[in-house]
């Protein structure tokens, strides 16, 4: 059970820091998930259709 309220606090803290220091990251981060998203989507149609 501590190892989980452990694992809990790191990760809430990685969390807070991530959002202090670099809150850029995460956007791109986003970005980069959207832009792999669409990359699937688009070749999965061009696949069908072509």
């Amino acid at each position: 059970m501590s190892e989980q309220t452990t694992f809990t606090q790191w990760r809430e803290r990685a969390r807070s820091e991530i959002r202090d220091e670099h809150p850029q990251l995460r956007w791109l981060l986003i970005t980069a998930a959207v832009v792999v998203v669409l990359g699937i989507v688009l070749g999965a149609m061009v696949l069908l259709l072509g």
